[in-house]
C-alpha cells in the first residue's frame, strides 16, 4: 500500500505509476483518493516535464470574464516559475480551445500569424503541447529553444499523468464548493505567492537560513548594500543559493516593485543568448519576422540577475561592457541605441580573477560587475547550519504533506558527516527522499548512496596468518587498530570530528592513538 508521502514525490509517484501500469487509471485513482487534490498537481507537471522533454509545464483556469488563471507553473528543474502569465502565448491558448482537442506545433515561429503575436511583445516560444482538461482547464507545455519529445503526446504515462491532474480538479472542486472559480487551498495559495508578480520591500518573501558567522556577514552586508544600484558579484559553488541572494537584494532594494528577470548564462547558445538579453529586429536572421524586446529591456525599472556570467563568451562579454558602461544597448541587428535602467546583478561558481589571469574572462568586464562581491560559504563549512536547514526543509515537507516526522539523532550524525559538493541544493532533495522512503520515523539508511557510501572504508581483513605475522595478538589488535584508524582519517578527510563519531571514540583517545602509532596529529 503506498504512503501518502510516496505519493505526493514525483520520483515516487513516477515509480508507482510505472509498476501499476499506464491503464491502471483506477487504481491511480485511488491513489490520489489518499492525497489532498492541490498537493497531485506539482508532482503530475514534473512528470510531464520529463515525458515531454518540455522547459515548462503549466495549469491554467479560463475564468468567466475571459481572464486567465495560472494555478501552478514548473520547469524542468522541478521548481515554481515566477509571473507565468508573462510566459504563454495566447493566441495558441484560444486556438486549442476552439478545438477541443489536443494542440501541437513542433515550430511556432513559422506559424503564418505569428507575426501579429511579435506586434502584441508576446513571448518567444519554439515548440508547444495544449492539453484541454474541460471545465476552462488547460495543460500548457514548451520549450523555447527546441522541439518536445518527439512521439511524447502518444505516451500512455502522459495520459495517466493528464487523467490524475483532471481527477484532482474535479475533487477540489467539491472540496471547495462555495469558491468554484478557485481549486487552490492553502498549500495551493502559499505557491501562488511564489509564482506572482515581484514582492516589495514591505512584504518580503525570499529568506537565506542561516547562524553560521559567516553567513550572517553575507546576509549583513546584502542589507547594507541592496538599496544602491551598485553592480553586485555573488560567488558560490553551486547550489549554495546565489539566486536566492540576488531575490533577497531585490527586495531589499528601492526597485523591489519593479521586475526581477534572471537568466542562465551557461544554459544556451551564445547566438541564443545574444538575443534573449538584447532583443532583435525583423529580420535580423532566419525566423526573425519582428522586433522583440530583450530581457534588459523587459527588466527596465528593476533588477537583471546574470547566473552563471563565467560561462560567456568573448563575443558577448564584450557587449556586456558596453551596455554596463553605456547604459544603452542595441538590439540585434539594429542601429538604434536604447536606454536601460536596470540593476545588474550576476553570479558565478568559478573563480574569475583566476579566468581573468588565463584570458578567459575579460578584467575591465569584471570590475565592473564585481564593484561588490557577496559569497555565499559551501555548506561543510557553515556548521550547525546543516541541523537548521535539514529542520526548515523537513518542516515544509510536513505542512505539504500533513506529516509530524521529525530528524533523529542517527539522521543528523549522518548528515554532519558528508562534505555536501551539492551544498544546500543537494541537502533538500535528501530530505525529501528519507521522508518520502519513511515509514514511522525518518531513517539514515534511506539516504543516498553518494551521503552514505562517499569513500568507503576498504574492509580490515583479519585471519589466523595476519595475527600469526604481527607477531601476537596485542600486536595484531595495536597494527588492526592504527590502520582502521587510518582509514577513517582519509573517508573523512582529515576531519578529527568526523573520525570520533566514526569509531564511536572521544577526541583523547584518538589523539592518544595517532601519537602511539606514529600518525601525525597537525
Amino acid at each position: 500500500m503506498e504512503s501518502e508521502r510516496e505519493v505526493q514525490h514525483p520520483a515516487a509517484l513516477r515509480e508507482i505509476l510505472t509498476h501499476k501500469g499506464a491503464s491502471s487509471v483506477d487504481a491511480i485513482a485511488g491513489i490520489l483518493a489518499k492525497i489532498p487534490a492541490n498537493d497531485a498537481f506539482e508532482p503530475f507537471l514534473d512528470m510531464i516535464v520529463e515525458i515531454t522533454g518540455a522547459e515548462r509545464a503549466f495549469l491554467l483556469e479560463h475564468q468567466a470574464d475571459d481572464r486567465w488563471k495560472c494555478i501552478l507553473a514548473r520547469n524542468l528543474d522541478q521548481e515554481d516559475l515566477h509571473q507565468p502569465l508573462d510566459k504563454i502565448l495566447y493566441p495558441l491558448l484560444d486556438r486549442a480551445g476552439q478545438q477541443q482537442t489536443p494542440w501541437s506545433c513542433a515550430d511556432v515561429p513559422a506559424l503564418p500569424d505569428r507575426e501579429r503575436w511579435d506586434r502584441e511583445h508576446l513571448p518567444r516560444t519554439k515548440s508547444v503541447h495544449i492539453v484541454g482538461l474541460g471545465a476552462g482547464f488547460f495543460v500548457y507545455i514548451d520549450h523555447r529553444f527546441q522541439e518536445l519529445t518527439e512521439g511524447a503526446s502518444d505516451d500512455p504515462m502522459l495520459a495517466v499523468a493528464l487523467i490524475a491532474i483532471q481527477y484532482a480538479i474535479s475533487r477540489s472542486n467539491q472540496e471547495t464548493a462555495n469558491e468554484t472559480s478557485s481549486i487552490r487551498q492553502k498549500s495551493a495559495a502559499a505557491r501562488a505567492t511564489r509564482v506572482s508578480t515581484a514582492g516589495t520591500s514591505d512584504s518580503p518573501t525570499v529568506e537565506i537560513i542561516g547562524e553560521d558567522s559567516n553567513l550572517i556577514a553575507t546576509k549583513n552586508l546584502i542589507g547594507r548594500i541592496a538599496g544602491s544600484d551598485t553592480p553586485i558579484l555573488i560567488t558560490g559553488e553551486s547550489g549554495t543559493g546565489k539566486e536566492l541572494a540576488a531575490r533577497l537584494i531585490h527586495e531589499q532594494s528601492q526597485r523591489a516593485s519593479g521586475p526581477f528577470i534572471s537568466e542562465n548564462c551557461g544554459a544556451i547558445s551564445e547566438n541564443l543568448l545574444e538575443t534573449e538579453l538584447f532583443g532583435c529586429m525583423k529580420g535580423a536572421y532566419t525566423g526573425a519576422t519582428s522586433d522583440r524586446r530583450g530581457l534588459f529591456e523587459l527588466a527596465q525599472g528593476g533588477t537583471i540577475f546574470l547566473d552563471e556570467i563565467g560561462d560567456t563568451s568573448p563575443g558577448l562579454q564584450k557587449k556586456l561592457l558596453r551596455v554596463i558602461q553605456e547604459r544603452v544597448l542595441r538590439r540585434v541587428g539594429g542601429q538604434e541605441s536604447i536606454e536601460i535602467d536596470v540593476r545588474i546583478v550576476s553570479a558565478t561558481n568559478k573563480d574569475l580573477s583566476n579566468a581573468v589571469r588565463e584570458g578567459d574572462f575579460r578584467e575591465d568586464l569584471y570590475y565592473r560587475l564585481n564593484v561588490i562581491n557577496v559569497h555565499l560559504p559551501a555548506l561543510r563549512d557553515r556548521g550547525d547550519d546543516i541541523e537548521l536547514l535539514a529542520q526548515h526543509f523537513l518542516k515544509q515537507i510536513n505542512e505539504e504533506t500533513g506529516s509530524d516526522l521529525s530528524l533523529n539523532p542517527e539522521l543528523l550524525e549522518a548528515l554532519r558527516c558528508h562534505e555536501w559538493p551539492g551544498n544546500i541544493r543537494e541537502l533538500q532533495n535528501e530530505i525529501r527522499r528519507v521522508h518520502t522512503l519513511a515509514e514511522e520515523k525518518l531513517d539514515p539508511s534511506h539516504l543516498s548512496a553518494r551521503v552514505t557510501g562517499e569513500k568507503p572504508m576498504a574492509p580490515v581483513t583479519t585471519g589466523f596468518d595476519r595475527v600469526r605475522k604481527a607477531g601476537s595478538l596485542k600486536d595484531a589488535i595495536e597494527h588492526l587498530e592504527a590502520e582502521w584508524i587510518e582509514q577513517a582519517l582519509e573517508r573523512c578527510d582529515g576531519h578529527r570530528g568526523r573520525v570520533c563519531q566514526w569509531l564511536g571514540i572521544p577526541k583523547t583517545t584518538l589523539y592518544a592513538k595517532m601519537r602511539r602509532y606514529g600518525l601525525s596529529t597537525d
